[in-house]
């Protein structure tokens, strides 16, 4: 089974409590000075970096004091400003998209930080003396999340003048150790959770659902997982926006339901009417023959609940892809359309 992954793929799942600890330790060397006059932060970024946008703007939806959007394209908001604090992300360095908007950003005369492992984005922010988050290189960009994500979300931290203790790093880090310990079928004692699930999902789309304001991107991360590493189609959405419209699909007569698998990604709902929405949705789609896997986040905070999740979701993928016999480090059709894209600039 672990004969396609010819990659060894399966080392940037295990080294993941490694990228939050080296955060922190890349960021305390480089902490980059910010005017005190940010009015809004803009964080530029595609696939995987906008992602690590998108969870940190949910996991400080209840402590952001300034508006935080995530950008994805070429162009930039009419609001940005020098008031603005540019976030640009981009793990190669070398997404066009990124380095096209960063460009229009620094024309408006925006403070500008990069994080990125090299590229077309490091030597431009060299050039331009742009404060620089460095990444490590040879990471595929969805797996350097814990990067992408940890360096971001301490720097909008600094903008809101907030903080994390070391003592939050050291809880985050063991327990990020302890859950993908669990995920690893070659480590845990018993049964691996991610396994099992993988095996339920073989030869089914999976269906995500998480709900606003604090886990909707995670929904997401899987999806996008299990396209990238799987190889598998993959859909998701969030209650309770599914609730005024994708709901309704499932009423249609024809619908091939025994060839979804439904997961709801959950954890202590802080809104009563969400938990009882996600229940009624539930009934529905069971209704329908369709098979519902509630899989629970663990941890003591809102961010350790969202770690889980996506160590979670990771694994799973991971083994999907072995199941399906598929490698899963390869992203053919990216590659393909880049080549492409090269072709015509």
């Amino acid at each position: 089974m672990y004969s396609v992954d010819r990659d060894n793929f399966k080392r940037y799942l295990l080294n993941f409590p490694q990228q939050i600890a080296e955060s922190q330790k890349i960021f305390l060397k480089n902490i980059p000075h910010l005017n005190n006059s940010m009015q809004n932060i803009i964080y530029l970024g595609m696939g995987g970096s906008a992602i690590a946008g998108d969870i940190i703007k949910e996991v400080l939806y209840d402590n952001l004091n300034v508006p935080l959007q995530i950008n994805r394209g070429y162009e930039i908001p009419g609001y940005c400003s020098e008031s603005s604090l540019i976030i640009a992300s981009s793990y190669s360095g070398n997404t066009e998209e990124t380095i096209n908007a960063v460009k229009k950003a620094e024309k408006t005369g925006a403070q500008i930080v990069a994080i990125t492992s090299g590229g077309e984005m490091l030597k431009l922010a060299k050039r331009k003396k742009w404060p620089v988050l460095l990444v490590p290189k040879g990471f595929p960009p969805r797996q350097a999340f814990g990067y992408l994500f940890f360096l971001a979300y301490q720097l909008v931290l600094l903008t809101i003048e907030q903080k994390m203790s070391s003592e939050e790093f050291d809880y985050l880090i063991h327990f990020a150790e302890s859950m993908v310990q669990v995920s690893d079928e070659q480590s845990v004692e018993g049964r691996a959770f991610t396994k099992d699930l993988a095996l339920r999902l073989k030869n089914k789309i999976p269906i995500i659902y998480s709900s606003a304001p604090y886990i909707a991107t995670v929904a997401t991360r899987w999806k996008n997982q299990f396209q990238e590493n799987s190889k598998s189609m993959a859909f998701s959405n969030v209650i309770p926006e599914m609730n005024h419209n994708e709901i309704v699909g499932w009423e249609m007569e024809s619908l091939p339901n025994k060839d979804y698998l439904v997961l709801f990604l959950e954890y202590e709902q802080p809104n009563s009417r969400i938990e009882i929405r996600i229940q009624f949705t539930k009934s529905i789609i069971q209704d329908r023959e369709t098979e519902v896997v509630e899989i629970y986040a663990e941890g003591k905070s809102l961010l350790a609940k969202v770690i889980s999740l996506i160590i979670k979701g990771d694994w799973i993928s991971y083994y999907l892809a072995l199941l399906y016999e598929r490698n899963p480090a390869t992203i053919v059709n990216i590659d393909y359309l880049k080549s492409e894209l090269k072709k015509h600039t």
